[in-house]
């Protein structure tokens, strides 16, 4: 590999995206209850692995990178472009510059990413809210920690505690600690407090299908009857896994929607039955009474301009075995079929991040629903162990969700794509290693700036 030639492209992509921001001062969150811990000092000394969130400052952060690559001493030179990078290059991340030093060592790096902060405190502020609009969030729930699918520690773009070792902040019960997977009730108890503090009124699950027969919804029962007043619940139907090989024979023959009584029935029966006969009633987000769901389009289900009658008929069983019927907002794509402006309840696009306002509304039937995502970083997922390639989009601070924010306020509901997708980068809840502009922000900070919005 030719150093200087990916360097320079890094480089050259860097600075046609940067600009010279101001991290926002929005979202530090009342009482400063997350303690950094004190600033790195060294040893200097070459690491096997290299510990990517030592040093809090951007300067201490450059020296004990480079002294973990090099086994020696930054040159001041070194640590006063690189510090000064970082301060005002958005897309600058910290495992970026510890690539390049690695690479300029002729190292092939093991990473790490340990906490900075000396707690993990529970986030109990009470929550008033005070605007109109209702706001929610697509939560992912499929991570297999430690170790395992979608858990990988270079693969996510930020880290959630549980990740790579149990953490008594997703303990649940009688079990003191867990990791951050969805077979454990306590991530599900983490991620309904979380989202009550940040003035969410709503998680929606991100629900592939095999996950239900797995019985990760089940642990979210758990999590909510243990609750006293949590956030409510709506459905994410994600249409990826028809026609994949890895989750068996039923997932791998796909519904063929030109045939809509059979259509309809599988996918009723693999997903909005069973999701919604596991979550309990009361715990349901209901909009105008009647029950919310996203129904996704991954390009999965064909042929796509006959699936008007397929929801019609779903609506239908649905009335039929719960006795009120479903507010589906439907992918934008699945209005390739004419009939579906008369089926849909509302209409969403996924990515939004090309939109001109930085998100896309629906107003149908007298229903205002904005979609907005908000922050991207897919690097790690894409291409692992690589720089940012020119193309590549990078999205880490907050000035795309508070505009969002402050533009969706007349909206009747806004969903967030997502509460936490680690592997995407779109991910706005509690994580360690947010950092952006040559400082650490804080776990909660991206939850304040939801729940200061909702508050005023």
């Amino acid at each position: 590999m030719n150093f200087r030639l990916v360097l320079g492209a890094f480089l050259a992509a860097a600075l046609a995206g940067a600009a010279v921001l101001a991290a926002s001062p929005a979202g530090t969150g009342g009482d400063p209850v997350f303690k950094l811990r004190p600033e790195w000092k060294g040893p200097v000394r070459r690491a096997g692995v290299v510990d990517v969130d030592l040093g809090n400052s951007p300067e201490s952060f450059v020296r004990a990178a480079y002294a973990q690559v090099f086994g020696k001493r930054a040159p001041e030179k070194v640590v006063r472009t690189w510090a000064g990078r970082l301060k005002t290059d958005p897309r600058l991340r910290r495992v970026d510059l510890v690539r390049i030093f690695c690479m300029q060592a002729g190292r092939d790096c093991r990473l790490r990413y340990s906490v900075p902060w000396l707690n993990d405190p529970d986030l109990d502020r009470p929550f008033v809210k005070k605007a109109r609009r209702d706001i929610g969030a697509v939560i992912m729930f499929f991570f297999h920690c430690p170790g395992g699918v979608n858990c990988g520690m270079d693969w996510a773009n930020t880290h959630a505690w549980g990740m790579d070792s149990p953490s008594p902040g997703l303990g649940f019960g009688a079990k003191p600690e867990g990791y951050y997977t969805a077979d454990n009730p306590g991530f599900w108890r983490r991620e309904l407090r979380d989202a009550k503090y940040a003035g969410l009124q709503f998680l929606m699950p991100n629900v592939y299908g095999p996950d239900l027969r797995q019985g990760q919804v089940k642990t979210l029962a758990q999590a909510l009857e243990a609750e006293s007043d949590p956030v409510k619940i709506a459905l994410f139907d994600d249409t990826w896994a028809w026609g994949e090989k890895w989750f068996g024979p039923f997932w791998q023959a796909a519904p063929d929607l030109s045939h809509p009584e059979a259509a309809a029935e599988k996918l009723y029966q693999a997903k909005w039955k069973p999701f919604f006969s596991q979550v309990p009633r009361e715990d349901w987000y209901l909009l105008d009474g009647r029950p919310f769901i996203y129904f996704y389009n991954a390009n999965k289900l064909m042929p796509i301009d006959r699936s008007a009658a397929v929801l019609k008929r779903m609506k239908e069983m649905f009335r039929k075995d719960f006795g009120v019927e479903p507010f589906v907002v439907v992918d934008r794509g699945y209005f390739q079929d004419p009939a579906m402006p008369g089926v849909a309840d509302s209409q969403f696009v996924w990515s939004t991040l090309d939109s001109p306002q930085g998100f896309t509304h629906s107003d149908m039937g007298g229903h205002s629903i904005d979609t907005a995502m908000v922050k991207w970083d897919s690097v790690g997922r894409d291409h692992p162990g690589a720089l940012p390639r020119a193309g590549d989009r990078l999205i880490k601070g907050p000035e795309l969700l508070e505009k969002v924010l402050a533009e969706t306020r007349g909206a009747q509901v806004l969903v967030l794509a997502t509460w936490n997708d680690l592997g995407e980068g779109t991910g706005i809840n509690r994580n360690y290693d947010y950092y952006y502009l040559g400082r650490w922000l804080r776990p909660d900070f991206f939850m304040n700036l939801v729940r200061e919005s909702q508050e005023r």
